[in-house]
C-alpha cells in the first residue's frame, strides 16, 4: 500500500493549517472592508459573510479537523485519509475562496454544502453503531448542514434576508453546543493529566440537566428569538456552566499555557452567554455577547485544541511554544478589546481586535507548519530504531 503524505494523514493535519491560514486571511479581508470599504465580487453583504465565514469557515474547519481526528479514538474506526480527505479539504478551500473572486453565489452554495455533506457522509460509517454521546454528533452536524444552507438562502434573497440572520444564529448556538461538548469532556481530564492530580469529582445535578438545556436553548432561540425568554434560557444555562469553573480550579492551571487558555475560554464561554442573555433582556449591547462567546470563547478553545491536538497527535510534548503562548495571548487580548472597550474605542476596538485575531493564527500556521506537514516524532523515532 503506497504511504500517505503526512499532512494528509489524518484530518486534523490539513484543515488545522487551513482554519489558521484563512482564519487570519478573511479577518484580515474584513479588517479592509471595514477601514477602507474594500468590495469583493461575491460579498453584497460583507457583515453576512464575514459572520458567515468565521462560523461555517474557520470554526467549520476546526470542528472538522477534531472529529475526523477524535472519533478514531472514540471508535476505533477509520476516518478519511489520502483522497478523501484531500477532496473534503478541498471543498472546504474552494468555497472561501469562490466569493472572493466571482459573484456566483449559487456556486459559493453549492461548495460549502457540499463539504458539510461531505463532512457527515464521511463521519458515517464511524459514527453509526456508536454510543449515543458520539453519535449526537452526526445530528449536530446535519444541524449545521442546514444552518449553513439557511445563510446561503439569505445571500441568495430569500426571504428578505431573515432566513440568513436565522441560519448564522441556528450555526451560532449549535457550534456552542459542540465546542461545550467537548470542552465538558476534554478540560477536566487535561488538567487532570497535567498536573497529574486526582479526577474531578462528577455531578449529576449538573450533567443530567445539560443536553436537555442545550436542545432548549436552540428551540426558544427558532421560536422565540431576542426576546425576554430567549435571555433568560441563556442565563439560565450560564449559571448552569458556571459551577464547573470552581470545581475544575486548580492553582497549577496557570502555570501550563494549554490547560490556562482552555481555562479561560470555557470562562469565556459563560461570560458570554451571560452577556448575550443580557442583551436579549435589553440591558447591554447585544452585539457584545455574540463576540465574547466566538472572540473570546470560540477563538481561544479553537486555537488552544490546535496547539494541543498538534503536538499530542504527533509525538510530540504538550509544551506551547514561546510563539504559541503569545499568540494565545493576543487572541485573549483580542477578545478583551472587542468586548470590553468597543463603546469606548469604536472602530478603532473592530481595528486593533481584528489585528491581533489574525497575527495570532497567521503565528500558529508558521509555527505548526512543520509539525503538521512531517511525519510523527513517535514513528520517526521507530523507523531510525
Amino acid at each position: 500500500m503506497k504511504s500517505l503524505h503526512p499532512l494528509f494523514s489524518l484530518g486534523f493535519r490539513p484543515f488545522f493549517l487551513l482554519a489558521a491560514l484563512l482564519g487570519s486571511g478573511l479577518m484580515l479581508v474584513w479588517l479592509l472592508m471595514l477601514t477602507w470599504g474594500l468590495q469583493l465580487p461575491g460579498v453584497n453583504d460583507p457583515l453576512a459573510w464575514h459572520s458567515h465565514e468565521m462560523l461555517f469557515g474557520y470554526t467549520g474547519a476546526v470542528i472538522a479537523g477534531f472529529l475526523l481526528t477524535a472519533v478514531r479514538r472514540w471508535t476505533g474506526k477509520l476516518t478519511p485519509d489520502g483522497l478523501p480527505l484531500l477532496i473534503l479539504a478541498g471543498a472546504w478551500l474552494l468555497a472561501r475562496l469562490v466569493p472572493l473572486i466571482s459573484n456566483w453565489s449559487w456556486l459559493y452554495a453549492l461548495v460549502d454544502l457540499l463539504f458539510w455533506l461531505g463532512l457527515w457522509i464521511s463521519l458515517w460509517p464511524a459514527l453509526k453503531a456508536a454510543e449515543w454521546r458520539n453519535r449526537v454528533f452526526l445530528l449536530l452536524l446535519a444541524g449545521l448542514f442546514l444552518a449553513a444552507g439557511l445563510s446561503h438562502a439569505g445571500k441568495l434573497g430569500w426571504g428578505s434576508g431573515w432566513l440568513g440572520h436565522l441560519g448564522v444564529h441556528l450555526g451560532l448556538d449549535l457550534v456552542l453546543i459542540i465546542m461545550l461538548t467537548v470542552a465538558n469532556r476534554v478540560l477536566p481530564f487535561f488538567i487532570q493529566l497535567g498536573l497529574q492530580r486526582q479526577p474531578f469529582d462528577s455531578y449529576a445535578w449538573l450533567d443530567r440537566p445539560l443536553p436537555w438545556l442545550l436542545g432548549l436553548l436552540v428551540a426558544v432561540h427558532l421560536l422565540w428569538p431576542m426576546t425576554p425568554w430567549s435571555g433568560l434560557i441563556n442565563l439560565l444555562l450560564a449559571a448552569l456552566l458556571l459551577p464547573r469553573l470552581y470545581l475544575w480550579w486548580d492553582r497549577g492551571v496557570w502555570q501550563k499555557p494549554l490547560l490556562w487558555s482552555l481555562y479561560l475560554a470555557y470562562a469565556w464561554l459563560v461570560f458570554g452567554l451571560i452577556l448575550r442573555g443580557l442583551g436579549m433582556l435589553e440591558l447591554v449591547n447585544p452585539y457584545l455577547g455574540i463576540h465574547a462567546l466566538t472572540v473570546g470563547g470560540l477563538g481561544l478553545l479553537t486555537l488552544s485544541m490546535m496547539s494541543r491536538v498538534g503536538l499530542g497527535h504527533t509525538g510530540r510534548a504538550l509544551q506551547a511554544s514561546p510563539w504559541i503562548v503569545l499568540a494565545l495571548l493576543m487572541l485573549l487580548a483580542a477578545a478583551c478589546i472587542r468586548v470590553l472597550t468597543v463603546q469606548w474605542l469604536g472602530l478603532l476596538a473592530y481595528q486593533v481586535s481584528a489585528g491581533l485575531w489574525s497575527l495570532a493564527l497567521l503565528i500558529y500556521f508558521f509555527v505548526y507548519w512543520p509539525v503538521l506537514t512531517q511525519s510523527d516524532v513517535s514513528s520517526s523515532s521507530s523507523r531510525n530504531n
